[in-house]
């Protein structure tokens, strides 16, 4: 059922050309962020306070259905043969008791890294496994992780398939992973978004990484929760982002017809004006609701 791997190996290889792949340069592995110096320079323990707050869905919960798709794009659909299911990525999750929506990132947007508290987020790992993308963070296993502009990410596939991973936004490159539990890495060196994604004609399969400097940002919990610790007296945009589970555009195997690539709609940004005071508790909540992902 999963496919001829040499089939999958020959069209990673056709299509690397045309998506820039290739071994990239080495990096020394331990070598510090170059902001290291700037950040938490002026740090002041004793005049930081808490964020805390939920994100919660309000009216009606959407059906989000899977996405149908054979493993083997190199090989046409029969007539009348069904494809797999893969659920997808971007479906929000919520709690049918408390309504509270988990995974959703919450970050602050204007810190000024020299104030900032020093970075204390574990290292990021990207696995491609069960034909899906999982960002490992600590003892995470999410869609999303959080990155400190220049450090290393590493990245490896861990099940016996052919896999080629794709970035783009804040960092582009593709690389391919024809054997499984051999790490490469990437540094991230520009703040902002990243989106990871197959090029092995996946396409259900998606991970996202923020790149930033400073590391006020969070994972909701199951119920919704989120706390952001440490932060220094001042005004700020709080934001909640969440990815776009409906579709924008796609592209097809021109041999098969089979969908290989699958675009969704711009994510959902919410910002809250905050102002925090020394030893103070700002409390914030966010409310969702499907029309603020439109069609």
């Amino acid at each position: 059922m999963h496919g001829c791997i040499s089939r999958r190996l020959s069209l990673g290889l056709l299509l690397a050309p045309f998506l820039g792949c290739g071994e990239p340069a080495a990096i020394p592995p331990d070598k510090p962020p170059q902001q290291a110096a700037e950040l938490a320079a002026q740090f002041d323990a004793t005049t930081v306070g808490l964020i805390r707050g939920q994100v919660t869905w309000q009216g009606e919960v959407p059906v989000v259905p899977p996405i149908e798709s054979p493993i083997n794009i190199g090989a046409a659909i029969p007539a009348g043969k069904p494809t797999l299911s893969w659920k997808n990525p971007n479906a929000p999750v919520i709690d049918a008791q408390s309504r509270g929506v988990g995974q959703a990132v919450v970050f602050i947007r204007n810190v000024e890294s020299h104030r900032a508290k020093p970075w204390d987020l574990p290292p990021v790992r990207i696995e491609q496994r069960d034909y899906g993308i999982h960002v490992r963070q600590g003892d995470g296993d999410a869609l999303i992780g959080f990155v400190q502009r220049g450090a290393n990410v590493e990245m490896m596939a861990t099940q016996p398939v052919f896999h080629f991973l794709r970035a783009r936004g804040a960092a582009s490159f593709a690389l391919t992973f024809p054997d499984p539990n051999r790490p490469r890495t990437r540094r991230l060196d520009k703040n902002g978004l990243v989106e990871l994604s197959s090029a092995a004609g996946y396409s259900w399969m998606r991970g996202y990484l923020f790149v930033d400097e400073h590391p006020y940002y969070c994972l909701t919990d199951d119920k919704g929760r989120f706390e952001l610790r440490n932060v220094p007296a001042g005004e700020y945009e709080l934001v909640c982002w969440l990815p776009n589970w409906r579709e924008a555009s796609h592209d097809r195997d021109p041999e098969s017809g089979v969908v290989v690539r699958l675009f969704f709609k711009p994510p959902l940004e919410k910002a809250r004006h905050v102002v925090l005071s020394a030893r103070g508790v700002g409390e914030v909540h966010f409310q969702v609701q499907t029309s603020d992902f439109p069609r």
